[in-house]
């Protein structure tokens, strides 16, 4: 009932008469961007629901705008103006949201291509075509955005009756990126001249492949400048702000609430969309990781309320707080990296065994049971071994197998089972395989080896902070504590603030930058925001240096004064 009165009121409004010529030609300019964004749902159903709550937030505007005029209200004179901002930020949303849909479909084509392409090359060479092989991936879920194109792709056929070249083109047509565009468009060129196609896959995959490592090597360079420009941010934008909070003391609360609460959050979200959008990684989100976050959520509350109950001290608890959570869940995270790291390791090793018995003329699934029983990698992979071992002997196949949390292991038990519904599987082409699984392990640990100065410097900010902190507090504290310049001084500068004070609000800027730079440098070494270990070793240096700060500062003034 809801939903029918919802749909009549859409097409009120859609039809009025004064709204109908606007919702019209909305929906002109937005159904190329929606095709684009891969959003097939009505256009004027998405336009005309922005379009009331535009009308109703404009109304509100007039409203509050006359009565601030009559009443003489400044606080509805700002309403009005935040209704007015509203209206027009939902009108314009559509395009936005549009806009955001074809980066995120953009973003996530170009991360799964070169796995894709392999896939389809080595389909390509059992003889069984790419629109085949992209027909299979909408009944599976490995690859999360080439999925929904194989679906879109079916639907072409299926439902609207095009033969599969031309739903090939319509896919690629209406794709926002173009090497996707290039392949598609390559291949049925290559169809309808009958070109060989497995060669020209097969060189696709080759050229994704340097292609891949181009980009590695390029995020790897970016990163670390993004890095080295965000840690010399905050250091110097704290410092700044410390040096200004005691010429204007009487403002320095909203200062540090403006650097806790706009700047540094604002710094971080930026930060991480030029990060994911520079990550040329597929990632998976796994429904367990929220369920261990509830878990260390719930356990640090209960462990900084027992430190609050203690201490008394709002930045103890804070930081006890966030060593807490990122702890916990820091060691789930380690725990599971752990293991997709031994099964990556032992991926190439596993594969080569596998191209040899397949010269000796073993199928894929009888291999993998000699080898189960003949070879020994490491204790979690052996232990994956078995279990695709019983699979296979129990005649499940592979794709029964449960999802590991390497999606790189996932991905080659989704091409071995394919391999071997498809009958192929060439030692040529689990060569291929092999050479393509072996780069990328290889691609991705000499992009984390060239990010370890930057691991390095968010290890020894807090350090930097702290100390600067402490020092210019300390130098600030002599001068107006100093009897011949302690009055000039303070006239000058009107200093009049409690300097444990400061120091006390600026220990909380200092954690919040410090956390912010872990996460960060996690989602570039680790691609995942989920290794918080990285966090909690930073937060307890933060601690420690909040600690001994105070001490080394006393050295060295002592040292100057002797």
């Amino acid at each position: 009932m809801m939903k029918e009165n919802g749909r009549a009121l859409i097409n009120a409004v859609a039809n009025a008469p004064l709204l109908n010529n606007i919702v019209r030609y909305m929906s002109d300019k937005i159904s190329v961007l929606m095709l684009k964004a891969g959003y097939y749902r009505s256009p004027i159903s998405l336009i005309t629901v922005r379009l009331l709550a535009c009308l109703i937030l404009t109304t509100f505007s007039s409203v509050f705008l006359i009565l601030a005029f009559i009443i003489e209200d400044n606080y509805l004179f700002y309403a009005s103006i935040a209704s007015a901002c509203s209206a027009v930020l939902v009108f314009f949303s559509p395009f936005l949201q549009l806009h955001i849909l074809v980066r995120e479909r953009k973003d996530g084509l170009k991360k799964e291509l070169p796995y894709f392409l392999l896939y389809a090359s080595v389909l390509q060479h059992a003889g069984i075509s790419l629109y085949t092989s992209l027909a299979r991936l909408a009944k599976v879920s490995i690859f999360k955005y080439l999925r929904k194109e194989a679906m879109v792709f079916l639907r072409d056929i299926r439902f609207l009756g095009k033969d599969p070249l031309t739903a090939l083109d319509n896919l690629a047509k209406n794709s926002p990126l173009k090497e996707f565009q290039d392949v598609i468009y390559g291949y049925t060129s290559l169809i309808r001249s009958g070109g060989d196609v497995a060669k020209y896959l097969e060189e696709k995959t080759k050229d994704t492949l340097k292609e891949l490592r181009f980009k590695w090597k390029t995020y790897a360079d970016r990163c670390t400048d993004l890095g080295e420009s965000i840690a010399s941010m905050f250091l110097m934008l704290t410092l700044l702000i410390l040096i200004g909070s005691i010429i204007l003391p009487t403002d320095v609360g909203l200062i540090v609430s403006t650097l806790n609460f706009l700047i540094i959050p604002i710094t971080a979200i930026a930060s991480l969309i030029i990060i994911d959008s520079l990550l040329p990684e597929i990632l998976e989100l796994r429904k367990e990781h929220l369920r261990y976050f509830a878990i260390a959520f719930s356990s640090s509350i209960f462990t900084a309320y027992l430190s609050y109950t203690m201490f008394k001290n709002l930045v103890m608890t804070v930081l006890v707080f966030l060593l807490s959570i990122t702890l916990i869940n820091g060691i789930s995270y380690a725990r599971e990296r752990k293991i997709a790291k031994s099964i990556e390791e032992s991926l190439p090793k596993f594969l080569r065994d596998l191209t040899e018995y397949r010269k000796m003329g073993f199928t894929p699934a009888q291999a993998i049971i000699r080898i189960a029983w003949s070879k020994s990698y490491n204790k979690h992979f052996d232990k994956i071994l078995a279990n695709m071992s019983s699979h296979v002997r129990m005649g499940l196949g592979l794709n029964k197998m449960p999802k590991t949390c390497s999606w790189l292991f996932n991905y080659v038990v989704f091409i071995l089972n394919e391999i071997e519904e498809s009958g192929g599987g060439s030692p040529a082409i689990l060569e291929e395989l092999t050479h393509f699984i072996n780069e990328v392990n290889h691609i991705k640990a000499e992009a984390r080896k060239s990010l370890l100065l930057y691991e390095l410097i968010a290890y020894i900010t807090p350090v930097l902070l702290t100390l600067s902190l402490a020092l210019v507090l300390k130098l600030t504290l002599a001068l107006t504590t100093s009897e011949t310049l302690s009055t000039a001084f303070s006239s000058v500068l009107g200093i009049t603030f409690n300097f444990n004070e400061i120091f006390e609000q600026f220990k909380i800027t200092i954690i919040e930058a410090s956390l912010t730079f872990a996460l960060l440098t996690s989602k570039i070494v680790d691609f995942t925001l989920r290794n918080t270990l990285r966090g909690f070793f930073i937060l307890l240096i933060a601690g420690l240096s909040f600690v001994i700060a105070p001490y080394i500062t006393d050295y060295v003034f002592s040292l100057v004064a002797s």
